[in-house]
């Protein structure tokens, strides 16, 4: 591939009705700024904006690196022919992404890029052929550094402006978006702060207990009583087989079992609160919908997650690896919901005595010999599921006064 030709727009005076407009749609990001706006609404906004200021701008596209354990930057695109658009760019990467004039920016640490697209001549990347057919007469990239924090990886905001005027950008478009993109950047950078940390509460402590955190629900004591569908699981012998298994595959490991437990939960509904070692509690709301509606998605969501332990360990096994059984634990009842807690350090989670029921019920299933118990106040609010049940028994748990019904569900 030949080097990409590097056009360098030169340095041009505005005109003091450039100022004002300029001036007018800076105003107009700062109080953007000072919200919180849809980043869609507000790059589509910044597109019109720009071509209200006479530039005929075909495409706009904006992306900003994030922090997420699969997403590595959000793309936002404008384009006059098409709905504006959001795209997520997986950590591994695309090759799309791997060989565009973004990547190369990155790579030779530029600060702009600008390629003449009606040239005729032979184009670097593919994504420049596709907007050359589309008409773009030119191509302009910046990237814009900047930091969240001392401890987060670089980022910044990288863009791309194609207009398909003939004879490409003038001096006075590229000094108008110089002026502009450094503003946007800020606002960028304001809102990239905020998800961020929505991303890091969400990956840590459940989207609705993020929510709440960002919603200032961080006093401690601050509990509030909901009607929940408890779910507890926990891996079956983990201490003596994490005792046979090499440190640097215990992680792994664990990772691989979670999956099987996290996935069904939040696909039926659910949330996951927080892992305890080998174990995982989560909770299924019921007022966001009638209880037995509730109770369909968490039992789902348990035969679904003993499925694929099952499914793991056939994998395991057959690897030589060593195996273990995940049992699972459902009960219904008021949870106290909320911050718990030392002054300074917190956890938004549940408590009360209907969590320590279900982790009681979870302690019977090796002895019955079953992967998966309810109790008896979920049996009965279960109406839309109870051919799934079958009962086991009265049985004593710990700490309870009297003895409860239990019931496993059925072998599929």
């Amino acid at each position: 591939m030949n080097s990409p030709t590097l056009l360098e727009s030169r340095p041009v005076a505005l005109a003091p009705a450039d100022a004002a407009k300029l001036q007018a749609l800076s105003d107009w990001l700062v109080a953007q700024g000072l919200g919180t706006p849809d980043p869609i609404a507000l790059h589509a906004g910044f597109c019109e904006r720009v071509v209200e200021l006479g530039i005929p701008l075909l495409r706009g596209l904006v992306a900003v690196r994030t922090l997420h354990p699969r997403v590595d930057a959000v793309s936002y695109t404008w384009h006059r022919a098409a709905a504006p658009s959001r795209q997520l760019l997986e950590r591994s990467g695309t090759p799309e992404w791997l060989h565009s004039p973004f990547a190369y920016l990155l790579a030779n640490q530029l600060e702009q890029w600008r390629r003449r697209l009606d040239d005729g001549a032979a184009l670097e990347f593919e994504v420049l052929e596709r907007l050359r057919a589309e008409g773009g007469t030119d191509y302009y990239a910046r990237a814009i550094r900047f930091d969240i924090g001392p401890r987060t990886e670089p980022t910044g905001m990288i863009s791309s402006w194609v207009t398909d005027r003939a004879g490409g950008f003038t001096d006075r478009d590229l000094a108008v978006l110089a002026r502009l993109l450094p503003r946007y950047a800020l606002v960028a950078k304001a809102l990239l702060a905020r998800q961020i940390a929505t991303n890091v509460l969400d990956t840590y402590v459940g989207h609705d207990a993020g929510q709440r955190i960002l919603a200032g629900e961080i006093k401690r004591g601050h509990l509030e009583t909901v009607n929940a569908v408890i779910v507890y699981a926990d891996l079956r012998d983990f201490t003596a087989v994490s005792d046979r298994t090499p440190n640097d595959k215990i992680a792994p490991m664990l990772d691989a079992y979670f999956e099987a437990m996290v996935a069904p939960v939040v696909a039926n509904g659910g949330q996951v609160l927080k892992f305890m070692g080998d174990g995982c509690l989560m909770t299924f709301r019921l007022d966001v919908q009638p209880h037995a509606g509730v109770c369909t998605n968490a039992l789902s969501a348990a035969a679904e997650m003993r499925n694929r332990a099952r499914q793991l360990n056939a994998a395991r096994r057959a690897a030589g690896e060593e195996t273990m059984e995940l049992d699972i634990a459902l009960h219904l009842g008021d949870v106290l919901y909320g911050n718990v807690g030392a002054a300074d350090r917190l956890d938004f989670t549940v408590v009360g005595p209907a969590v320590n029921e279900a982790s009681r019920i979870e302690l019977l299933c090796k002895r019955l010999g079953r992967n998966v118990l309810v109790s008896e106040a979920f049996a009965r609010a279960a109406t839309n599921c109870a051919h799934r049940l079958e009962s086991v028994g009265r049985h004593e748990l710990r700490g309870v006064r009297e003895p409860q019904e239990l019931f496993a569900l059925r072998e599929d």
